[in-house]
């Protein structure tokens, strides 16, 4: 059924309806392979997803809901002074604690990908498909609105206590996936510079690649070892040999 469809006529009681489904936390099912579909997703990402959304979501729209705040309304796009950024920062112990159980049972494969995936924002991710799915029906991402918000739903835990918690040994090397929406690349940002760096350790990223696209990234890197001026500056001209000018993009990789 398409949930959309079941919706009143009227933006006011569009946005009721809206408000009493996400209260209530009655999550509807998503097809991550079609949210996903440019992405190979097997059996322990799927789970790994699903794991983040039944866990992340109900958290974040109970602060919502006492808050008595309409992620659906014009006014998410300001939500300064609406106590937002502490309530849901309180959250992420009970987000924690939420994963610890319910990963429990799972296969070390399924926890890795969950902890992975949290690191690089899963529970941002997450809440974008249940976004779309409630206003449209449909598995997609909302990207219309709410990214200073749900930048909030990037947990700070250092990924070696998370690691800890959801017990996956942080050096594994086992796959980071990188999931792809149209054009748009996901899970290529980080909750800390820690982070960062540990996936430099794990192979997935080039301390200099980092580096160039980042400048707080790369004085971090720089200052613990992981790279020099000299190589940042060989890769720039490699990218650019004509001009060794920095024409490459910036990026912000910290959440």
């Amino acid at each position: 059924m398409n949930i959309y469809e079941t919706v009143p006529h009227g933006i006011h009681r569009t946005q009721q309806f809206h408000r009493e489904y996400g209260a209530n936390a009655m999550l509807p099912e998503i097809c991550w392979a079609e949210v996903f579909k440019n992405s190979k997703l097997h059996d322990t990402h799927l789970q790994a997803l699903d794991t983040l959304y039944q866990c992340a979501v109900p958290l974040a729209l109970q602060v919502f809901d006492e808050l008595q705040f309409d992620v659906f309304a014009p006014s998410a796009y300001e939500p300064q002074g609406l106590g937002l950024f502490d309530r849901l920062a309180q959250q992420e112990e009970k987000l924690l604690q939420r994963l610890e159980a319910e990963s429990a049972d799972l296969k070390e494969s399924t926890r890795h990908q969950i902890w992975s995936m949290l690191l690089r924002g899963g529970a941002v991710l997450v809440f974008k498909a249940w976004l779309a799915k409630v206003k449209t029906g449909q598995n997609q991402l909302d990207t219309s609105q709410f990214d200073e918000l749900s930048d909030l739903l990037f947990i700070k835990t250092s990924p070696f206590e998370l690691a800890e918690r959801l017990g996956v040994d942080a050096n594994s090397q086992q796959d980071h996936i990188f999931l792809m929406h149209g054009n748009d690349v996901y899970l290529d940002r980080f909750n800390s510079l820690e982070t960062a760096a540990l996936f430099v350790d794990l192979g997935v990223y080039d301390a200099a690649f980092l580096s160039l696209r980042d400048d707080s990234v790369a004085a971090y890197l720089k200052n613990k070892g992981y790279v020099t001026d000299d190589q940042i500056d060989e890769l720039q001209c490699a990218l650019n040999p004509l001009f060794c000018t920095d024409l490459t993009p910036k990026q912000n990789y910290i959440a």
